[in-house]
């Protein structure tokens, strides 16, 4: 049974989400059985631009996957492809709500972050109270107010 999927030239780093994809059409493919749904492979008829695709959909699995070119024949080629859940599930990640421990942008000083740069400095003063009758031990109360 022959699937279709869409080929993609994919110019976006392995951790984004959205990638910047160049569409390289459409292709009619068998896959190598049995199916694996996270790493298939996939036998394509061998045609003009094929050997600069490196991505891949499959709507049959409704997934987005990195392929490269393993070899084939003189009438086909053969994708090894690994699944890219960033980009497969990317609308249910952006939508979640999270509390991100690690963002170099965006950070809540209220998280821990052991990587976090940190200036910690001790001041220390003293002064000498003046001397008058405030001090003189009939005052049983004193409120000593600090900054920082």
């Amino acid at each position: 049974m022959a699937y279709s999927v869409d080929l993609f030239i994919n110019n976006s780093d392995v951790h984004a989400i959205n990638k910047n994809l160049s569409s390289a059409g459409s292709a009619s493919c068998e896959f190598k059985t049995p199916i694996d749904v996270e790493n298939p492979t996939i036998y394509i008829s061998a045609g003009a631009g094929l050997d600069k695709v490196n991505y891949v959909y499959i709507p049959e699995f409704h997934r987005y996957y990195y392929c490269h070119a393993v070899g084939g024949t003189s009438n086909t080629m053969t994708f090894q492809c690994n699944s890219d859940p960033l980009m497969s599930f990317a609308d249910s990640i952006l939508s979640s709500k999270v509390i991100v421990s690690r963002n170099p942008w965006q950070y809540d000083l209220y998280v821990p972050d052991h990587k976090m740069p940190i200036e910690s400095r001790k001041v220390k003063s003293s002064f000498k109270f003046p001397v008058t009758d405030i001090f003189d031990g009939s005052h049983n109360c004193y409120i000593l107010t600090t900054i920082g």
